[in-house]
């Protein structure tokens, strides 16, 4: 039981939704490896439900047609327990409102810290996890690994961090604690790392109050001391037997829409019944755009949007079904739907215990009866788009996913042409790198094409799409089992 205790803890870590709330990478490597694999588990998304409208409005699905940008989303969790109890607020023991009082720091840079994250005595076992900062860990998640993540716009300088783990069943009590400052214009990181340190740092299991006295860091050289002492106290929440109460965080909050950050999202509602969702970005070192087809409808009660997409994490062609209520008014989407958390996650996510036993550690609230999660989201409308006899015509190149996949022996290769003058190619490679067979080298009309390769004469294995349509070149992995 303690051993699950640890584990099922850990499995919290990993929901993918907050970075922050995630030992650094060298404390990870310290744990044994089935626990290393916990943090590794696949993001829970908000298409990963069959959700449930929750919003009344009049609708018409000739509104929908058109492009749509995204502009905003919500997320809000109501958590219903059979208990009156008050609770510390999550949002402060997670790290996305500050603390009151003050880690204190003395030293060459001094300041302070009042953001934390702490769980301590799971199931009452004696092990500890902590995080302290002095910028929100939702909004400026590892912020220090400054080569890595450039430092979030609005971060605080000089920025501050301690992680701390506690795991005595596994002989491990280590830190660290980096400060991230800038000089001559350049960032700087002051890095000091540091054993068991128990005795200074204690937090009640209950309130989670934090306190570090007299904890002294000196870096390897030894010209370089510091000494954090004070006290960091969340608030509280009171929670009335039966009534769903809102509840935040992270997990479910921080990056949890479709889009995250700088990115933006369109929907390419056609009247046929088709579409596509893309998503672009901008990263370090390139800009990019992700497209999935999907397949929607609507009615007087909801809309359904299925999403078909090929997942990474598993290496297989999934498909994630939305039903939702929408409503539009003027030239805005509004769509709302409320999901079951437990539902979203699935077996993977808590093989070592019970949902609701789960969250209740997250959350720190007793007796949970029932949580249901709210998803609002809106977006304007961009344009028409354009309609010939014989269907859509594109807006961009795009070579959807071949279906189905893997295949045997024959599979249908749908792609998107948008002009005439050059000519579109589509190629067959083995895992070699030699081209096997060449489907399509020739000038296309602008519109959806479909072709089939019938690979009936080769070996079942891994074989390789690629289309090239102008400055458009993509290449995707297809696999036949005979």
């Amino acid at each position: 039981m303690k051993n699950t205790a640890i584990i099922t803890t850990l499995v919290l870590f990993s929901f993918g939704s907050s970075q922050s709330m995630k030992p650094s990478e060298r404390l990870i490597s310290r744990l044994p490896q089935e626990v290393r694999a916990l943090f590794n588990q696949h993001p829970i998304s908000w298409r990963q439900s069959q959700n449930h409208p929750v919003t009344e409005s009049s609708r018409d699905e000739e509104d929908l047609y058109g492009e749509w940008k995204h502009e905003d989303d919500n997320t809000a969790l109501w958590v219903t327990s059979g208990t009156d109890q008050t609770i510390p607020n999550p949002s402060q023991t997670q790290g996305q409102e500050p603390a009151d009082g003050a880690i204190n720091i003395d030293g060459p840079i001094p300041g302070s810290m009042n953001y934390m994250m702490a769980t301590s005595g799971m199931y009452g076992y004696d092990m500890l996890f902590v995080i302290l900062s002095n910028n929100s860990l939702e909004e400026n998640d590892d912020y220090y690994y400054y080569e890595e993540n450039p430092i979030p716009e609005g971060a605080i300088l000089p920025a501050y961090m301690l992680e701390y783990m506690s795991f005595p069943a596994y002989g491990q009590a280590e830190g660290e604690f980096i400060i991230v400052d800038t000089v001559d214009g350049d960032f700087v990181e002051y890095y000091y790392e540091f054993g068991n340190i128990d005795d200074q740092l204690l937090v009640d299991s209950t309130s989670l109050r934090i306190n570090i006295t007299n904890l002294t860091l000196t870096n390897d050289n030894g010209d370089s001391t510091y000494v954090l002492s004070g006290t960091l106290v969340p608030g509280t929440i009171d929670i009335e037997a039966g009534v769903p109460t809102a509840v935040s965080s992270p997990m479910f909050e921080e990056d949890f829409g479709p889009v995250s950050g700088d990115e933006s999202m369109t929907w390419q509602l056609h009247e046929n019944g088709t579409g596509l969702e893309i998503i672009s970005g901008e990263d370090y070192y390139d800009s990019w755009s992700d497209t999935t087809e999907l397949e929607w409808s609507a009615n007087d009660d909801s809309m359904t949007l299925v999403f078909s997409y090929w997942d990474d994490y598993y290496y297989e062609e999934v498909s994630d079904t939305v039903n939702a209520a929408y409503g539009v008014e003027n030239d805005t989407l509004s769509i709302n739907a409320t999901m079951d958390p437990c539902e979203m996650m699935g077996v993977d996510y808590y093989y070592y215990g019970d949902c609701y036993e789960m969250l209740s550690m997250m959350l720190g609230v007793e007796d949970i009866q029932d949580i249901v999660m709210e998803f609002d989201m809106t977006m304007s409308y961009a344009g028409e788009l354009a309609v010939l006899e014989n269907g859509i015509v594109p807006e961009t190149v795009h070579l959807y996913s071949n279906y189905p996949n893997p295949f045997n022996p024959v599979t249908a290769i749908r792609f998107d042409v948008v002009e005439t003058q050059h000519a579109t190619s589509l190629q067959i490679f083995d895992i070699t790198g030699r081209v096997v067979e060449t489907l399509v080298n020739e000038k296309l009309e602008p519109g959806q094409h479909e072709i089939q390769w019938d690979a009936s004469q080769y070996a079942s294995g891994v074989y390789f799409l690629r289309m090239n349509a102008v400055s458009f070149t993509k290449t995707q992995k297809m696999i036949l089992l005979k």
